[in-house]
């Protein structure tokens, strides 16, 4: 047998392990903190949170009174906070969730009781309907999760306003009237929260079904409708550019033979979009219909009997399960979805009077059991792409990581996968004359990364790339194809055109004010799928490389602390699975720093001993990001990139070597440590490189908040070795020097007293954004005002810089949508 089979042999061997394992840890977990619904009790005037328990037991955990009948209600994107339409008094109550408590905040007086409630999807307004008066108002969320005192907007429809749904893209809302028997249809203005009608304002039924609610597909451009009056359902083409639905058939819900009052109640789409649910009121059934992934059509699968009224229901997060509310039987049903989509019952409870309304929250379920009613491709991937760095004129650092498929599990971690890989790379797109890196094995010691350093390159020449990977030698797939540019180096001169970033907060992406975002919250539902805005911009410009100078990712949040080894990877691997920026690595080399938080914590020196460690924040680092191979032990990570003739750029280390923040300031004192600062010093001097460009995590002229240490331009931080750098450079005349930074939040071009200028290129995304600190504020690093000031963020904007730089440098500052901001170019004009 060859080694290289031996080899391949080896990966199944590990992979079968591993599933076995797994399998293992599936059959014997239970759960201890299973999804959780919340049921409006309303002739008692009170909510209940239920947990469901692994085999679907429903379990009462808290019993919280309120001031009115309580009725349709929602929770915010992240499960933070609960939304609960009352009557007697008419109101809208705001609660902070609490675990397995809620905890009143608000409470709103509104024009009647709401009859449906829903966020929309940038986590901004809430619209409520409202059944009796033919109303919608629309509410902004204004800050932890409160409502402003007035609707920004109140609107007089049609009667008996039932359901509301909003597209992904949160431009167009849609409200179901029983009667007349129409959907109404809107824009909106996700800025405002205006409404304003579509054309057409209204879809209006000509069969007499009365539409009740509507949901929207998860991927498709599909709507489905219950229909009150019609004992059916509907299914309706959205055109996503219009925003407007078409009817496109309807099915009856119920055997046909119903007498009395029977009546259609909510729907619901499942999570994988491959089934309806409709709940059939008097007939006492749930119908389950499957949806064709071809042409969206329905098919019944079951009538599964139920409670006589089953009012309201709803599905829980993953999928699993389905519970219903029975308003006159006074019941709480629990039901496990089964893989072809089918209900079975595992529990029932009673509620007391009137079960009214069932909303889960939206977090993930925290289940080790085997999701069976979602199919996910989970098979090897190339889940996080495949990226360059560290490009020189004559090489570069390839990765890449095997995962379980490309998706997040429902613990939010992209698993990686054992496997084999290798990297093929070429100056020729067809891969004419190309050359292969040595087989790795992608084990969990390296995270399942792979990676591989390239060199004998040709400078200022484009190449492309692509990994080979497999289960074994012998089963070896292609990636996509890549590329990149080795800079021209200093024998070459040409313009060169390169982005600097910083400061990508998922969690305030992703979660808004739950996660303690500081800017505007513009992150659309299709953002949050796609990634940062910031690098679909930043891929229009087409850059040469990119410079993240530190945050790259943020291991302490709201959502949790990140300390374990475990812990800090899947802060990597739930922001790098996105894809914008898989594809901005595909064809953009990067050059990367670290700043405190992707070290440790917030302004952490290397000095405590709170987890995680200094030298765990060190390794992760160098293990996530190609900027070393793994064979260099102790790599060193400031550095000095000979770009172009004309361009030189230092990438310098501001958390390995730093002294203790809160020491004493002084000669000491230092966030370089004396051996980088003396090799700073030295390479700045030897350069002969016309603009020489200083990219720093942290800022050195500011200004900045006065509470802070944790920087050169702080009063109580490193002010002191910042005061004899700046005095070194106009001892030496260094000509040219320009600073660019990360690390604060907004975007600003400073000019420090002795004339270096300093660029900010501030956060990457909107809701990790904040105002500044101007020159000569009381609560700023510059109480003297010694600091000019040309340029700083009007409003609270997500961004990034971009530099040209030949004969002349011109910096430019970006929104995170690519809109430009403003441009400086050296030399200045007289």
């Amino acid at each position: 047998m060859s080694s290289l089979s031996m080899f391949g042999g080896s990966v199944r061997a590990l992979t079968l392990i591993l599933l076995c394992l797994s399998c293992v840890c599936v059959a014997t977990s239970v759960t201890a903190d299973g999804p959780r619904a919340v049921v409006s009790v309303r002739n008692e005037r009170r909510l209940d949170i239920y947990a469901i328990e692994t085999g679907g037991k429903l379990t009462r955990e808290s019993q919280t009174p309120v001031d009115s009948k309580p009725g349709a209600s929602c929770f915010d994107h992240v499960g933070r906070h609960l939304y609960v339409g009352g009557g007697e008094p008419n109101s809208v109550s705001v609660f902070r969730v609490e675990s397995a408590s809620l905890s009143p905040l608000q409470n709103v007086r509104v024009p009647a009781s709401p009859s449906y409630l829903l966020i929309t999807p940038s986590g901004n307004f809430l619209i409520a309907c409202y059944y009796s008066t033919g109303q919608v108002t629309v509410h902004r969320i204004v800050g932890e999760g409160r409502l402003s005192d007035q609707p920004v907007q109140t609107l007089q429809l049609d009667e008996r306003t039932h359901g509301i749904a909003i597209d992904r893209s949160g431009e167009f809302v849609f409200v179901s009237h029983t009667r007349p028997n129409c959907i109404s249809q809107f824009r909106m203005d996700t800025q405002t929260g205006q409404l304003t009608p579509n054309a057409p304002a209204k879809l209006q039924r000509d069969d007499d079904v009365g539409p009740r609610h509507v949901w929207f597909h998860p991927t498709a451009d599909l709507v489905y409708g219950s229909n009150e009056k019609g004992r059916s359902v509907s299914a309706y083409g959205f055109d996503s550019d219009s925003g407007t639905l078409s009817l496109r058939l309807t099915i009856n819900t119920t055997s046909g033979d119903v007498d009395g009052k029977a009546s259609t109640s909510h729907v619901e789409v499942h999570p994988s979009g491959d089934f309806v649910y409709v709940g059939n009121r008097g007939h006492g059934s749930i119908a389950v219909f499957a949806i064709s992934d071809t042409t969206g059509e329905l098919s019944l699968l079951q009538r599964k009997s139920t409670v006589t009224v089953p009012r309201s229901f709803s599905l829980s997060p993953g999928g699993r399960y389905a519970v219903v509310a029975g308003q006159r039987s006074n019941k709480l049903v629990c039901y496990a979805i089964r893989q072809d989509g089918k209900l079975i019952e595992t529990d029932s409870v009673d509620t007391g009077k009137t079960p009214w309304w069932v909303s889960f929250s939206p977090m993930h379920e925290q289940s080790n059991e085997p999701n069976t009613s979602v199919s996910q491709h989970r098979g090897l991937s190339l889940g996080q792409g495949t990226m360059s760095g560290e490009v020189t004129e004559s090489s570069v650092l390839l990765q890449t990581r095997l995962t379980q498929g490309t998706t997040l599990n429902s613990h939010g971690d992209l698993l990686g996968y054992p496997g084999i890989a290798c990297f093929e790379w070429s100056a020729s797109e067809d891969f004419t004359a190309g050359f292969r890196s040595p087989l790795q094995l992608a084990t969990p010691e390296r995270d399942h990364i792979v990676r591989s350093l390239l060199s004998g390159l040709t400078p200022d020449t484009k190449y492309y790339y692509r990994t080979l990977f497999g289960e074994s030698s012998d089963q070896l797939s292609g990636g996509p194809v890549c590329s990149f540019q080795t800079v021209p180096g200093k024998e070459i001169d040409r313009p060169v055109r390169f982005i600097i970033g910083s400061c990508m907060n998922y969690v305030k992406f992703m979660h808004g004010r739950a996660g303690n975002a500081s800017g505007p919250l513009t992150a659309t539902k299709e953002d949050k799928r796609l990634g940062f805005p910031a690098f679909e911009a930043m891929r229009q410009l087409d850059p040469e490389f990119f410079v993240g100078t530190g945050d790259v990712v943020y291991y302490d949040n709201p959502f949790r602390v990140a300390k374990t080894v475990e812990e800090l990877r899947r802060c990597w691997h739930e922001q790098f699975r996105f894809p914008r920026m898989i594809e901005f690595f595909r064809d953009v080399p990067a050059y990367w720093s670290k700043d405190d938080h992707d070290f440790r914590f917030n302004d952490s020196d290397p000095h405590s001993t709170k987890e995680p460690s200094a030298a765990t924040g060190i390794h992760l680092f160098r293990e996530q990001l190609p900027i070393a191979s793994f064979e260099d032990s102790d790599p060193r990570t400031y550095r000095t990139i000979r770009v172009s003739r004309d361009v030189q750029i230092w990438l310098t280390e501001g958390r390995d070597y730093r002294s203790k923040n809160n020491a004493p300031d002084g000669p000491e004192k230092t966030l370089w440590g004396v051996e980088q600062r003396d090799w700073l010093k030295k390479t700045l001097a030897a350069s002969d490189a016309k603009w020489k460009l200083l990219i720093s995590p942290t800022p050195m002229v500011g200004p900045d908040d006065a509470y802070k240490k944790d920087n050169h331009a702080n009063l109580d931080g490193f002010r002191h070795e910042a005061d004899s750098f700046f005095e070194w450079v106009e001892t030496n005349q260094m000509d040219n020097l320009f600073l660019v930074c990360g690390d604060r939040h907004w975007q600003y071009h400073s000019i420090h007293a002795s004339g270096i200028h300093e660029f900010s290129c501030g956060a990457l995304n909107d809701e990790n954004s904040r105002m500044g600190v101007p020159p000569g504020a009381d609560f700023g690093s510059d109480p003297d005002s010694l600091v000019r000031q040309p340029y700083t963020s009007a409003t609270p904007s997500g961004g990034f810089l971009q530099v040209k730089a030949g004969d002349m440098m011109e910096v430019t500052f970006f929104d995170d949508r690519g809109m430009e901001l403003h441009r400086v170019s050296f030399p200045e004009s007289e």
